[in-house]
């Protein structure tokens, strides 16, 4: 007989986050879609018949958003990435004379 482990979520909270934010961004791309297209079906045809064409190109920015996901979940990329946007200040060297 095996015992199982609980599960110790802030050892995984960063990938839970991951998940998160994948999920809400497939959502939040293809939901507008999805709902409009089920309204044209049943409700009324020309419901936002004018919008209909731009989200469906919704969703092909998720492959494009995923990489970006996966990689702020490095912590060291993210640190070196700080670094180099931060703006330095610069150093103001006044002439002799």
């Amino acid at each position: 007989m095996s015992r199982q482990q609980g599960v110790n979520w802030r050892r995984h909270r960063r990938m839970v986050l991951q998940l998160w934010v994948m999920s809400s961004l497939h959502l939040g791309l293809w939901l507008p879609l999805v709902t409009t297209t089920l309204i044209e079906m049943n409700i009324q045809p020309s419901f936002m018949i004018d919008h209909l064409e731009t989200m469906q190109f919704a969703p092909y920015f998720i492959p494009l958003f995923l990489p970006m996901i996966c990689l702020s979940s490095q912590p060291e990329l993210v640190s070196k990435i700080k670094n180099l946007i931060r703006i330095r200040r610069m150093n103001r060297v006044s002439a002799v004379t």
